[in-house]
Formats: structure tokens, C-alpha cells, sequence
């Protein structure tokens, strides 16, 4: 590995340590309101789709949402099977195995 992958590797993990340690530390010996407990379990839902949605809807950089879009077929799979309450990591899973199946296929 080049030295200024391994560089910009290490450098980002410092950033991204330095931004979120503080605020853990300084939460973890305080108990927090049940609603805010529940707000900070959902943001992983909420940030999940809003990095999926641009990579689904716009391959490429453009729209495609057609029936030859495996992206799009995988979040179907991944949306109805969340829908039917099963796991998420699972839901993914199937999400991606579907995506890679079809595009074994040429699609």
C-alpha cells in the first residue's frame, strides 16, 4: 500500500475518533431520556436509505429506474422483507445477494 493511502487511511480514523469520542464519553455515565434513547436508535434507519436511495435511483449519475436497474430490484427485496419485520442485516443481505445474482445474469 502506497504511503499516502496508508496516510489519509490513518488520518480520517483520527478525525473521525476525534469527533465522536468526546461526545460518547461524556454520555456513557449518564442515564438519557427514553426518547432520545429511542431517537439515537433510529438515526442508523434514517441514514441507511439516505445513502442507498442516490446509489439505487441514479447509477451512474443518472436516473434509471427501469426494470434492467438490479440496484433497484435489490432494494425492493431489502424493503419488503424490512416491511415483513425481518432482520435488517438479513434484509441486506438478501438485498445484495439479489443485485449480484442479476448482474451474474447481464443485467
Amino acid at each position: 500500500m502506497r504511503p499516502a493511502v496508508l496516510l489519509t487511511i490513518l488520518g480520517m480514523a483520527v478525525a473521525t475518533y476525534l469527533t465522536r469520542a468526546p461526545l460518547l464519553l461524556a454520555l456513557s455515565e449518564r442515564p438519557l431520556r427514553p426518547r432520545l434513547r429511542l431517537w439515537l436508535r433510529l438515526v442508523p434507519l434514517a441514514v441507511l436509505p439516505a445513502l442507498a436511495i442516490p446509489m439505487v435511483l441514479l447509477p451512474g449519475g443518472r436516473p434509471l429506474l427501469t426494470p434492467a436497474n438490479p440496484q433497484l430490484w435489490g432494494a425492493l427485496v431489502v424493503l419488503g422483507l424490512t416491511a415483513a419485520r425481518q432482520n435488517l442485516l438479513l434484509s441486506v443481505a438478501a438485498g445484495v445477494a439479489v443485485v449480484a445474482i442479476l448482474r451474474q445474469f447481464g443485467f
